[in-house]
């Protein structure tokens, strides 16, 4: 073959692989955006979609190439791209079945994490590994044979050609990369929205899922304030600092003194709530006769199926997820809270060992970076510290009834003064069954779908046999000599109540129980809050036992007395609804509402100005 034919062949081979790898990356782009909806079908009016739906190809075009000029061989090339985005594909329609959620750039780091992930999707971790090896098997198989049959036929892509290859796919990439809000407007036509984000998969279906992903790059979490000062906010510090010693004057206790347990109920609920769900009895009677006779009502939740991580950081915080601007598509934990320059939390009141429990992994949204940066002594999880691990029926995750033999043992000791706890009980799946259960829920076949009827009471089931573990909980903590303080509240719907939010509107699938016990009848209380913000609990608990407040707490107590509920990026939730920040007609109210976005933003992304004192009581012994 001469070299000019050689030439010639080369262009037009390379002419072949651009169609073929531009009619793929076409494919890819359909079936990411056919992953936002249910089963894969498109449910929109294509003339409603916004220019950036069906846009992207260059992206995977030049990722393709990139990954060409790597390996060398075209066929390979092409099935591990396809394979990887198929991945992608299928990992997005379970986030968006299961939390009505798009995946974000920043979870692709739960990559790193492959043992927990197969647990997710029901995957034996030995049958896995035999379908990686296989297949990595048949890609250096497959290579080996093209590379003969190139050399057979004289035909080879040198590595000067290669090399060529690699810079023209990697700088337009690593632009994407540093500039995507730029490459998202210049060549996507994707258009930001400023407004409060609600729903991301609702927008995302609009806009592609493509440019709503890279719109997650490089995200801003948080616009920052006006009179982001330090002016503003030493000024900020006196006025909080005069406020807390004034609530103080009122209060008798510290914190420290007692020993206090969060405790994170994984997916639970209150089916009553739901109208008209169950025909016979609450399947929790125990904690609703707590949410009568003490503090407690219902937190509000944004999430269904998932969200656990971020509540729990919204309730260890008070810092209200729904500041960001994109309250939904935001885990802190995971994003950005590692490298925040403030982890003052809760566990700020206390001087003695703080402790964490979760009957699971310890590798998912970055909880042991995190913990450790708060400030926990000890994290227990399930290969470090959990003991028990006892199941319900057939149920793949640890009981509650297991998990509070290690709380207890943990509460024991006299050095301990804060534990959180996360539970794994009703989490999903929920097709295992607990053949022994008492509770024998009613399903109203006209309110709950038929085809899940059998999920929903193995769930409900679930429900009892946390009501009873609690209720024994607690009657070990009645007999401690300690005074124990224990904050129980749930984290989020199950996803078997995804698809339903139009049967049932507003917030009756985003309000989950919480409430607060102190034993040797410290706690009796016919208080009951409503639709209240996971950033209130820990208020909540220091008014309860006539606690110390930092300055911090003192905004936090001032804004509750307010009547505000829940505070945004633009609104807040009073007994009213929603209110916008135009409409707040109290200046007062208005003046909280925006010293606390300061703090928040300064705390999270500014320059830490406030000082350490600021989240701890200074109170006198």
């Amino acid at each position: 073959m001469s070299q000019r034919i050689k030439w010639i062949v080369t262009i037009i081979y390379f002419i072949v692989l651009g169609m073929i790898v531009k009619w793929n990356a076409n494919s890819i782009i359909v079936w990411l955006n056919r992953s936002l909806f249910e089963e894969y079908m498109m449910d929109i009016d294509m003339e409603t979609v916004n220019h950036s739906f069906f846009y992207g190809t260059s992206l995977i075009f030049f990722m393709t190439f990139l990954l060409y000029a790597v390996i060398g061989t075209f066929s390979v090339t092409l099935i591990i791209v396809n394979v990887i985005w198929a991945g992608l594909i299928i990992a997005n329609q379970i986030k968006v079945l299961e939390r009505n959620e798009f995946i974000t750039f920043n979870e692709l780091y739960t990559l790193t994490s492959p043992k927990e992930l197969l647990k997710l999707v029901d995957l034996p971790i030995g049958l896995s590994l035999v379908y990686f090896v296989l297949f990595l098997l048949f890609l250096v198989g497959l290579h080996i044979v093209t590379k003969k049959l190139s050399k057979k036929i004289h035909f080879h892509i040198g590595l000067h050609i290669r090399v060529a290859i690699f810079i023209v796919a990697f700088i337009p990439l690593l632009f994407i990369f540093m500039k995507p809000d730029v490459y998202n407007a210049t060549y996507l036509k994707f258009e930001e929205v400023k407004s409060h984000n609600f729903n991301p998969v609702q927008r995302a279906r609009k806009d592609g899922f493509l440019p709503s992903f890279i719109h997650t790059i490089h995200p801003n979490y948080m616009d920052k304030p006006e009179h982001y000062t330090k002016t503003s906010l030493l000024s900020l510090q006196e006025k909080y600092d005069e406020r807390a010693k004034e609530i103080n004057q009122d209060r008798k206790n510290h914190l420290r003194d007692s020993q206090t347990i969060y405790y994170l109920s994984e997916t639970f609920i209150d089916p009553m709530n739901i109208p008209n769900l169950l025909a016979n009895e609450t399947p929790i009677p125990f904690i609703s006769s707590m949410l009568e006779n003490h503090f407690g009502g219902t937190i509000y939740s944004q999430y269904i199926g998932g969200g656990t991580a971020n509540i729990e950081w919204s309730i260890l915080t008070s810092f209200s997820l729904e500041v960001f601007n994109e309250p939904i598509a935001v885990t802190p934990y995971s994003d950005f809270y590692v490298q925040s320059s403030n982890h003052h939390t809760v566990m700020s009141f206390f001087d003695q060992k703080k402790i964490a429990l979760h009957p699971y992994s310890a590798h998912l949204y970055k909880r042991k970076s995190v913990y450790d940066a708060i400030g926990f002594d000890d994290f227990l999880y399930l290969e470090n510290g959990i003991q028990h691990t006892d199941k319900l029926g057939s149920h793949k995750r640890i009981s509650d009834a297991a998990l509070h033999k290690d709380v207890l043992r943990e509460a024991a000791a006299d050095d301990v003064g804060f534990i959180h706890v996360l539970t794994m009980q009703n989490h999903s799946p929920f097709g295992e069954e607990i053949p022994t259960s008492e509770y024998h829920p009613n399903l109203n076949e006209d309110v709950y779908p038929k085809n899940r009827m059998q999920e929903m009471t193995n769930y409900l089931q679930g429900l009892h046999a946390s009501d009873q573990a609690i209720a024994d909980l607690i009657t070990q903590f009645d007999q401690s000599e300690k005074e124990i303080n224990f904050v129980f509240y749930g984290d989020h719907f199950p996803s078997l109540f995804r698809g339903l939010e139009d049967q049932f509107p507003g917030n009756q699938l985003h309000e989950t129980p919480w409430f607060i016990y102190m034993n040797h009848n410290r706690s009796l209380s016919d208080v009951n809050m409503d639709g209240l913000s996971p950033i209130f609990l820990t208020t909540l608990l220091l008014q309860a036992g006539e606690y110390y407040v930092s300055p911090f707490q003192a905004l936090m107590d001032d804004l509750l007395h307010a009547g505000v509920k829940r505070i945004g990026k633009d609104f807040i939730v009073t007994g009213e609804g929603i209110v916008t920040d135009a409409r707040i007609k109290d200046d007062h109210v208005l003046q909280l509402v925006k010293d606390y976005r300061l703090i928040m933003y300064d705390a999270l992304f500014g320059s830490n100005r406030l000082a350490d004192s600021f989240y701890i009581p200074n109170v006198e012994d």
